[in-house]
């Protein structure tokens, strides 16, 4: 997939022209992971809310005429039907999981649904009340709650409730975010495993806005992102971009654009840690660095007019850093030589077992 650059560079970087396929093909590599985690993250069944102890109920019997057990003491009796409805005091789930519902007895409410405890209630009814139809709702929720915590106006536990809580419904719950809405991501802690998103994502793809599950760990981040652009560019700087990241193409153009005078479109590079699994084959053998990672530098030849749609598609990740050469031989090697200082000092302690 990658084309081996036939300049000499220094042993362990690796060199990757990049054309349209390469570039969507590390898009890819970056999306599907997210995506596969996202489903894995949804609540498959948002509507089923299951009680535990510490919620409040409340109870509400109706029965048939003519009533035979709660005839003498009613809460109200329908004009149309003469049903007779008899409200019991809510009562909180005890640390037992269990509610105390009279002539019913002790109703154990672990894990069930609302529509679950009203049919136990129901059948235990039958035979001692006429026709009973129970009704049970959810008064107050303490046994299960969504965590938001991070760049939000107000921290706070969102309970959870039956219909389920989504990303930006527990969002609002807190008050929102506390920052610019384009530079906050979202993470989603459950269980060891983490889910990062871009809240203008969420915000642009309903079906990124999933349902949330009891104990969720739900934190704003704001984490400005910065790419650097170094070279014959109209402005070498350090340009912030959004948490839904940008192209090479929009960092370029963010930078003013390549120096007509001094350029050379053959020659732009970016330079980053990648994961070993990104490319299928590198073109050298690898070698990573103390953070495992292997350091790549993309080259792209602008002179080809094929190669605007691949820096419309490749990714740009926070900390790199774009180069734009006034010559491809000299240029890159003094490039790669700036790297190699950055880079080696560190692996060569590593592996003298200085660093660990």
């Amino acid at each position: 997939m990658a084309n081996v650059a036939h300049a000499r560079q220094p042993s362990g970087i690796q060199l990757v022209n990049v054309d349209y396929g390469i570039a969507r093909h590390i898009k890819q590599h970056l999306d599907q992971p997210r995506l596969a985690l996202l489903k894995t993250f949804a609540n498959p069944h948002p509507q089923r809310y299951t009680l535990g102890p510490g919620d409040v109920v409340q109870v509400y019997i109706w029965e048939a005429p003519p009533a035979m057990l709660f005839a003498s003491v009613p809460t109200s009796v329908s004009a149309a039907s003469g049903a007779v409805m008899t409200a019991i005091p809510a009562q909180m789930v005890g640390s037992n999981g269990t509610i105390d519902i009279p002539f019913a007895g002790r109703i154990d409410c672990t894990g069930k649904t609302l529509a679950q405890i009203g049919a136990e209630i129901r059948q235990r009814l039958h035979g001692v009340a006429h026709d009973p139809q129970v009704v049970v709702k959810l008064v107050d929720n303490h046994a299960q709650s969504i965590s938001v915590v991070g760049n939000v106006k107000q921290s706070r536990q969102v309970p959870m409730i039956p219909g389920g809580v989504t990303i930006l419904q527990a969002l609002a719950a807190a008050g929102g975010v506390d920052r610019p809405v384009s530079k906050v991501t979202l993470q989603i802690a459950r269980g060891g495993k983490v889910l990062q998103l871009p809240l203008m994502d969420v915000i642009r793809n309903p079906q990124d806005n999933i349902a949330l599950r009891s104990a969720d760990v739900l934190t704003a981040l704001y984490q400005p992102l910065r790419v650097t652009v170094m070279g014959a560019t109209r402005q070498t700087k350090e340009i912030d971009f959004e948490a839904s990241g940008i192209s090479l193409a929009q960092a370029l153009a963010r930078s003013g654009g390549l120096n007509s005078t001094q350029a050379d479109a053959r020659a732009v590079y970016v330079f980053r840690f990648e994961s070993p699994a990104l490319l299928p084959h590198w073109p050298e053998p690898l070698k990573l660095a103390p953070n495992g990672k292997v350091p790549v530098v993309f080259r792209f030849d602008f002179s080809n007019p094929a190669t605007f749609f691949a820096a419309q598609s490749f990714p740009i990740q926070n900390h790199d850093l774009i180069y734009v050469a006034t010559a491809p031989s000299v240029d890159l090697q003094k490039f790669l030589g700036l790297i190699v200082q950055i880079v080696y000092p560190f692996q060569t302690l590593n592996s003298l077992g200085v660093l660990k």
